[in-house]
């Protein structure tokens, strides 16, 4: 019952409200249901998310400690997650910020990390979902001064995460480009209210890694660990993109990065690959290695999406074509395939993101992600030193 009643709740307030007037609505009743039988609040507990005290700190009345709002956890601790002692418990979305855009306009979320209450002192959890403030470590304050927005001070949740934990005082808020429910599975997919007037609030911290990718996808390692080869540098500085396809220059670039880059002038065998092109060293560095011979004898198609064969049949060539063992149990691979030997040798060294599905969809466009993770587990299988051109 307690989660068909916050998505009815949130579906109707989506439409007719925004975030503070949300918080305005005393006559809304309730967000979320949590343990207890009883609903959360629909607002503040009390009046303390719309009275700011500026904790003695004699500020301007623009300062950031005197607005209404929680910091950003990245400006407390250096990372856009929550931190310990804490736990998603709620979040909304605003539209036509603009940070998140890549092919189009796209929301930004914001995800509220409260504290989570400690029930080794006998502490309870009430029916509207909180624990006694002295059940958690909280302590309101404005950490950085003036230009710092209070923390630990606002005991509020608008309830579509973790509904089954009872919390405490809204400690920091993470930003997010990737839906809540994909950054958490704990949370909700019921639409959320909205604040237009938070569409401009940031902080450089969190610009400093790429906020399209859930701390917990599959991918996330190896996109951390691209970035930090210096394989990728994202579709913008803030955002890797993940679910963007991948092309074959694109693709041609990512292994020549990985292998370092080797000094190789451009060559004039494609004639779809001018030799100003940011990949026209990558192409003809395959080219010298034997890891591509084009489309055809004079093409390379450069803009066409790699596919998920394509792509395992270039790491095999770069790895000189070593044989493999692997057991192919795919469904939608024939003993004839083309990249059977690739798939075989990928399987038994674990390279694939693929494992645990029944198709392989050989010929479907491999996304930013899958490729991510298919370098990273290159990177990873066991040391091996196959001869640098493959036959």
């Amino acid at each position: 019952m307690s989660r068909k009643l916050v998505e009815r709740v949130s579906r109707v307030v989506d439409r007719r409200a925004g975030r503070r007037g949300f918080l305005r609505k005393s006559a809304m009743a309730a967000t979320a249901v949590a343990v207890a039988p009883v609903a959360y609040a629909i607002r503040p507990t009390t009046a303390e998310a719309a009275i700011i005290l500026c904790k003695g700190w004699e500020c301007r009345p623009s300062a950031l400690c005197c607005d209404p709002y929680s910091e950003f956890c990245c400006k407390l601790t250096g990372e856009n997650l929550c931190p310990p002692r804490t736990i998603v418990a709620g979040w909304w979305k605003v539209d036509g910020s603009g940070f998140c855009d890549l092919n189009g306009p796209s929301p930004r979320y914001y995800l509220d990390c409260n504290f989570t209450c400690d029930t080794r002192t006998g502490c309870h959890c009430r029916s509207n979902g909180f624990c006694d403030r002295g059940c958690t470590p909280a302590r309101c304050q404005c950490s950085g001064g003036c230009d710092t927005r209070k923390s630990e001070c606002t005991r509020f949740r608008y309830g579509q995460c973790n509904q089954d934990v009872c919390v405490g005082q809204l400690m920091c808020r993470i930003v997010t480009c990737v839906p809540p429910w994909t950054w958490d599975p704990a949370c909700a997919t019921s639409p959320v209210l909205y604040d237009p007037g938070t569409r401009w609030h940031d902080r450089p911290c969190l610009h400093e890694g790429f906020n399209d990718v859930p701390p917990r996808a599959y991918y996330a390692e190896a996109v951390k660990w691209m970035a930090d080869e210096g394989i990728t540098t994202g579709m913008k500085s803030d955002l890797f993109g993940p679910d963007e396809l991948v092309n074959r220059a694109q693709f041609a670039t990512f292994l020549w990065r990985y292998e370092g880059q080797p000094q190789v002038e451009p060559s004039n065998k494609f004639n779809d690959v001018e030799t100003s092109a940011f990949y026209a060293r990558a192409v003809a560095w395959m080219v010298e290695q034997r890891i591509t011979t084009g489309r055809t004898l004079n093409r390379f198609d450069p803009n066409s999406n790699v596919s998920r064969a394509e792509s395992i049949v270039f790491l095999h060539r770069l790895a000189g074509e070593p044989q493999g063992s692997a057991r192919i149990e795919f469904s939608d691979v024939g003993p004839d395939a083309w990249y059977r030997d690739a798939l075989a040798w990928v399987l038994e060294h674990n390279i694939d993101w693929w494992a645990e599905h029944s198709t392989l969809d050989a010929e479907k466009p491999a996304s930013r992600a899958e490729i991510a993770a298919l370098l990273h587990g290159y990177d990873l299988r066991p040391s091996t030193s196959p001869s640098a051109v493959a036959p």
